[in-house]
Formats: C-alpha cells, sequence, structure tokens
C-alpha cells in the first residue's frame, strides 16, 4: 500500500528507536521497481522506492520526456497500491523548490531537498520553504547537512554537530542526510565511517539520520552504522552491477538469448541483493 507522510514518519521513528534501518533503493525502470517491491514484499517489510526527478524543465540533462516521466509516475503509484507492504515513494537530491513541488504534485510522500552545497543560512530558508510547502500536502521532507561528496578520493569533511542541530531547528526537516565518511558511487579507497560522529548526530537531533553512499560498505559497517543513529540508507550502484552481471551471464553462450529471459536474470538478481540488504539492515515488519 502506498502510505501517507504521516505513516512514513511512523515507521522512521519506529526503526529509530529499535536501532534498525530502511534501505532506499532507487528505480529507473519497470524492472528495477518490481526488484524493490518483490524483495519487501518476500520478506513482509516496509518498502522504500527512491526515485530522482524525471523530467525537469530547466535542464537540459533529462532521463525522461515529460510524457515518459508522467507515465513511469503513474506505474510506480499503481504498483505501490498494490503491494501488500507500506511503500514510501522519495525523490531523492532535488535542488530546487520546483522540483520537490514536482514530486508532490506526482504524489510522492518523502522529497529530498539538497542545498547542502549553499550557506547554512541559504540551506535553511530553501529547506524550511519546502517543509511548509511539503506539510501542507502531508508529505515529509529530507535535508541534507555536510556535502556528501559525488566519488572518492576528496578529503573526508564530517558533518558539525552545531551545525546540523542549527539546520534541523531552523529548517524543519523530518529527516536529515548527514557526511559521515561516505560518498556516492563507487570508492577507490576505504571510506573512513566516524561512528563516534554519527552517535553524537543522533544524541544532538531528534529525526531520523540518512546514509548517502551505502553501496560497497561491509555488513559490519552497516550494522555499527546503525547501532550508533542511521535510519535511512541510501543504495543504488551496487545494486545495479548485481543485475547487471547477471544479464552478462545470462548472455554468454547463447547464440539467441531471449529479451524477457536475459531482464528476468537481471530483476531476480537485483531482488536478491536487494533481500540480503533489507535484512543486513535488520528491517522489520510494521503495523500501521
Amino acid at each position: 500500500m502506498l502510505i501517507n507522510g504521516r505513516q512514513e514518519k511512523q515507521i522512521l521513528a519506529k526503526a529509530r528507536e529499535d536501532r534498525w534501518a530502511i534501505g532506499a533503493f532507487n528505480a529507473f525502470d519497470l524492472n528495477s521497481l518490481e526488484a524493490i517491491l518483490t524483495a519487501a514484499e518476500e520478506l513482509g517489510v516496509p518498502a522504500l522506492v527512491q526515485t530522482w526527478d524525471f523530467y525537469n524543465p530547466d535542464s537540459e540533462r533529462n532521463s525522461f520526456t515529460e510524457a515518459g516521466a508522467r507515465i513511469f509516475e503513474k506505474q510506480i503509484i499503481l504498483r505501490a497500491k498494490e503491494s501488500p507492504v507500506p511503500v514510501i515513494l522519495h525523490l531523492d537530491h532535488t535542488p530546487s523548490y520546483a522540483g520537490c513541488v514536482r514530486g508532490i504534485r506526482a504524489g510522492w510522500n518523502s522529497v529530498m531537498i539538497d542545498a547542502s552545497a549553499k550557506s547554512l543560512e541559504e540551506n535553511i530558508a530553501l529547506s524550511a520553504k519546502v517543509v511548509e510547502a511539503a506539510h501542507a500536502c502531508d508529505v515529509l521532507v529530507e535535508g541534507e547537512i555536510g556535502h556528501v561528496a559525488g566519488y572518492s578520493g576528496l578529503d573526508t569533511i564530517y558533518t558539525g554537530v552545531d551545525e546540523a542541530v542549527s539546520y534541523v531547528k531552523g529548517s524543519g526537516v523530518d529527516l536529515c542526510a548527514v557526511s559521515v565518511g561516505t560518498v556516492h558511487g563507487f570508492y577507490a579507497t576505504e571510506p573512513k565511517l566516524n561512528y563516534e560522529r554519527i552517535a553524537e548526530l543522533r544524541e544532538a537531533i531528534d529525526i531520523p539520520l540518512v546514509m548517502h553512499g551505502g553501496s560497497g560498505l561491509s555488513e559490519e559497517q552497516f550494522r555499527k552504522s546503525i547501532e550508533n543513529g542511521i535510519v535511512k540508507i541510501n543504495f543504488a550502484t551496487y545494486v545495479q552491477i548485481a543485475g547487471g552481471k547477471a544479464i552478462v551471464e545470462a548472455v554468454q553462450g547463447k547464440e539467441r538469448p531471449m529479451f524477457n529471459t536475459v531482464v528476468k536474470a537481471g530483476q531476480d538478481a537485483a531482488k536478491d541483493f536487494i533481500k540480503m540488504h533489507m535484512q543486513i539492515f535488520g528491517t522489520q515488519p510494521v503495523k500501521l
């Protein structure tokens, strides 16, 4: 079932209290969407389907046409409504107010305003503006303080506790993405996770903490991060790799590989990989 913002808040509060996390897995087509939801349904746990702003009229780098974006959004919502488990639809890394509004209008119950590259004052102001619009529609808002890098090799910059407190208090966001040693995409070097900083942030901020750049971490790193306070974990890159490798294996040695067989192999591998991480994260069934 497609839940609302209040119900999502209940799930996140339960996860924070009981020290487990929910994985936010990216859906980029119907096969990846099915992999996420089927994994959650087989385990009987909540699903968090994460997307991006599929069509931005102010950008030349859209991955969908406007019509294609609207069609895919409707397909996602229909499938979420039919699922027997609670489904959260989250719009990830949206840098503008207009982008967040598009997500709200599309029917998503959670949006992320990412103004982390701006000054603290600008970040607070833009985030607060999104919060005002979203809360009026029963939609939660994730913000970010302490920019999470796009690739490894940069000096690690950890989110400051005082800065995070000021940001959360001033903006009113419902979830806070923090920089604690992870990066988006692939790791060129071993990530330096700061578990002590996670614990300090959890103590200082009374809302769920979000880890971006979850792909590539070990089971122990995930568990220690969750024990210290991480509640939502964004995970995309390695799910795609798992599915891609299965497709490669499915076509090797085949003179006439069948499209449906190849796609199914990738979808099943992605589903199994997601299930494994849902179990690592300790994601639990929640009655609403």
